[in-house]
């Protein structure tokens, strides 16, 4: 039944271009509590993970070119390939019979194909390695690391190959789970205390004050989640609010809030004092930043359907602080969202790009003089973050000044990858 749900799930992401985290949690859901639920990630994931790598060695035994092999078909061969290379809890013939079984069911006349090949890696897996890396380094880095050639080529060429490397290197390490203390309701200490009496373990996080990394249970099902003393948000995500730093009574905006974590941290930091004005382009993503507003003890908040490339007038100039937390390629979440790699092409950080400089062109007229906006993205991709940063500061530096910008990357910092630049208005 495991193998079956992991296999479906597989499908849905390719076909349907479902997001793996939403794609799991909705299947177990439906699933059932009977189910073992970390085996079903361990596969997806694991194959999402290693896909390059896997279609490396799968096309090996084939007699035709992979591309002509049909998506389900390929994913069933990826699934059972992963548990015989990489699950060395499971048996080789258990891979091979179970997929079979999937195979009969689901797939028109393949299950002799499926067998076939399942078995010739068997007979092979000590004969296959990667490349040789002396020939072919960019190859050797595709097939090592899953990551498409374009993606390694455009990163080296922004941050050099080591540090390329080392990111793609901890991509494939599963993320901590860190909640944010909100402090209108709790402390960190008490917060710590609370959750180590329901089970979790808990230490401090690496960077922000109000930060706690938990194992154990699901988080989302504790007493502290569900009151709204604490919230899921990694560190780098809280950095950005941090370095934004807005103070009681401030008028800020966020202009694409949703799912609402940065303006909520704000509200907190601002002890509920003052007006955050909330926008986004989605209304059922602006129900969940009111829903945990309310939740956390936020009245300040007031959230609005708002186009962020397009400038609202009536607030040039009135704001504080702005939070210019743009849509972007998601690269430095990959670890979180590994099907990224697979889905996003240079046109379309290109073609993002040339939204983020509006929105940013924008979040900057908002501003009173003196005010302060941080300009962030959940990426490593150049052209997103320094490269845009430095063509705003080119056009606008006589009447702006850059504070601070600051890469995070989870092979150093052990956050998600992610850019934040502090830019403020002059008077």
């Amino acid at each position: 039944m495991e193998r079956k749900i992991a296999f479906d799930i597989l499908n849905t992401i390719e076909n349907n271009g479902a997001y793996s985290n939403l794609a799991v949690n909705q299947a177990l859901k439906k699933a059932g509590k009977e189910i073992d639920g970390a085996f079903v990630r361990r596969i997806v994931y694991g194959v999402l993970e290693n896909r390059i790598c896997l279609d490396y060695y799968i096309s090996r035994f084939l007699k035709s070119h992979i591309d002509e092999v049909k998506s389900k078909s390929l994913n069933l061969l990826r699934m059972s390939v992963y548990q015989i290379l990489f699950m060395d809890s499971v048996p080789d013939y258990a891979a091979v019979n179970e997929a079979v079984k999937i195979a009969k069911k689901e797939l028109v006349h393949q299950d002799g194909f499926i067998n076939g090949v399942l078995r010739n890696v068997i007979r092979n897996k000590e004969k296959l390695h990667l490349p040789d890396p002396e020939r072919n380094r960019l190859k050797y880095l595709s097939v090592r690391y899953s990551f498409p050639e374009w993606m390694i080529q455009y990163l080296i060429s922004g941050y050099g190959e080591a540090f390329t490397e080392d990111y793609m290197r901890a991509a494939g390490e599963v993320p901590p789970l860190t909640v944010r203390v909100n402090r209108l309701k709790t402390t960190p200490e008490s917060l710590c205390s609370e959750l180590e009496a329901e089970g979790f373990d808990v230490k401090p996080g690496k960077h922000s004050p109000n930060a706690l990394e938990l194992r154990g249970r699901d988080v989302l099902s504790s007493k502290a989640f569900r009151e709204g003393r604490c919230t899921v948000q990694d560190e780098a995500s809280m950095l950005a609010v941090e370095l934004l730093d807005p103070k009681p009574g401030d008028t800020v905006i966020d202009l694409c809030a949703a799912p609402g974590g940065k303006s909520v941290y704000a509200g907190e930091r601002m002890e509920d004092r003052g007006k955050i004005f909330s926008w986004d382009i989605s209304a059922s993503k602006l129900g969940i930043v009111s829903r945990t507003a309310e939740k956390h003890g936020l009245s300040i908040l007031e959230c609005e359907v708002a186009d962020a490339t397009k400038l609202r007038k009536d607030f040039v100039g009135t704001a504080d602080r702005v939070i210019c937390d743009v849509p972007c390629s998601g690269l430095g979440v990959i670890r979180r969202k590994p099907e990224i790699r697979y889905t996003k092409s240079l046109e379309d950080i290109r073609k993002l790009c040339r939204i983020q400089y509006r929105i940013l062109e924008n979040a900057a007229a908002y501003l009173k003089p003196g005010g302060t906006l941080v300009y962030s993205t959940c990426t490593v991709s150049p052209m997103e973050n320094g490269s845009l940063v430095d063509h705003f500061m080119k056009k606008n530096g006589t009447r702006f000044e850059e504070v601070q910008r600051r890469q995070l990357s989870p092979a150093s910092e052990g956050t998600d990858g992610f850019f934040m630049c502090k830019i403020i208005k002059k008077s």
